[in-house]
């Protein structure tokens, strides 16, 4: 059983929200960087 577009999407997004709260307590944390890019980039809208 796959996850639809919908929930793929939503699981991104709850992804970069916990990714956007580490990176307020470590902005210059260059990998979280990345993996903030990496996950904005797979959702549809951006």
């Amino acid at each position: 059983m796959g996850m639809t577009n919908k929930q793929f999407q939503g699981f991104i997004r709850l992804a970069l929200g916990w990714i956007d709260k580490a990176l307020e307590e470590t902005p210059e944390n260059k990998s979280l960087q990345a993996l903030k890019d990496i996950f904005q980039s797979m959702l549809e809208d951006d």
